[in-house]
């Protein structure tokens, strides 16, 4: 697939066709939309079928005051879209995505449409996220770990014989990344370490994956900024580059919600040889609110007229 992969500034002043954003429980849920809704000449709320405590209330008033259209997980977004207006095209437009609060499977859901339909063929994707205050994880201790590929982005490679190799994005969340390497128990293990505008969650990622960590060599530890994205995605590039036609490339994005959409977006660029697992044991028991705090970040993906 021809995408070409951009660096995106905020603030963005320019029109945006079409605005997309979650409804959910986290405060920082409905930053950007209460950000640039002006800007959006329509704008699409997706809606979780549960989690609707803590600060979901004044998200979804906010998405009722300024008529945003209404997206749920048995909807597809062109069709909610068509209801409004049938014979809508949102071929060459600009799209902006807040993934700050999507789970993965929304967030695969909606990329599906955005990357592959021709319903927004052409497009020019900003996908952004809402830097989080920085809150001590909640040590929580999982029944089970919901591991397997990510629906639209398992991949198929033309090489099973190859050795896989794991490439993780590692996040607050114990045991999920070791649970990983010991189901897939690949020939090399990549790590992609985010670094944050908080030493505190540096902290916090080392102590949850310690274990990991001290099995991983240095060298195959990257350090990312979750403040640039786009310098995340050159530095995921490179690895790929650097593994292709010699392995099969196993994603396992966890931490930021950023670094889970640069996993899907890499996967359309280079095609089924990579493939997106998800790994998740997140409840809502222990759920709790997050407010939004330095600069939303980014990056841009277009849709390039495909040769041949």
């Amino acid at each position: 697939m021809n995408l070409e992969i951009t660096s995106f500034t905020d603030p963005f002043e320019a029109e945006v066709e079409l605005l997309i954003y979650a409804v959910g429980y986290e405060d920082r849920a409905g930053h950007v939309a209460r950000k640039y809704s002006d800007l959006a000449k329509t704008s699409v709320g997706y809606y979780f079928p549960n989690g609707h405590i803590l600060s979901f209330e004044k998200n979804d008033a906010h998405r009722n005051a300024t008529g945003a259209l209404k997206l749920t997980p048995n909807e597809s977004l062109q069709s909610v879209l068509e209801s409004e207006r049938p014979g809508w095209s949102f071929q060459n437009s600009t799209i902006m995505v807040d993934v700050s609060s999507m789970n993965r499977g929304a967030m695969a859901s909606l990329f599906v449409e955005l990357l592959d339909s021709d319903f927004f063929k052409g497009c020019r994707i900003l996908v952004v996220y809402s830097i989080a205050q920085f809150n001590e994880p909640i040590a929580e201790e999982l029944d089970f770990l919901d591991f397997r590929p990510l629906e639209g982005f398992g991949g198929w490679t033309a090489n099973p014989d190859l050795p896989a190799v794991l490439v993780l994005g590692l996040g607050y969340e114990p045991d999920h990344a070791v649970g990983a390497v010991e189901f897939l128990d690949p020939s090399s293990t990549f790590c992609f370490f985010p670094i944050g505008n908080d030493n505190r969650f540096e902290v916090r990622v080392t102590d949850a994956n310690e274990p990991l960590l001290e099995i991983v060599k240095e060298s195959r530890i990257v350090r990312y900024p979750v403040l640039s994205p786009y310098q995340a995605f050159w530095e995921m590039r490179t690895l790929i580059h650097s593994l292709l036609g010699v392995s099969r490339i196993v994603l396992v994005p966890m931490g930021p919600k950023i670094f889970c959409s640069l996993c899907m977006v890499c996967q359309r660029a280079f095609g089924d040889e990579l493939s997106v697992w998800r790994a998740s044991g997140h409840t809502l028991e222990n759920a709790r609110d997050a407010k939004a705090d330095g600069p939303i970040v980014g990056y841009t993906v277009t849709r390039r007229q495909e040769r041949g």
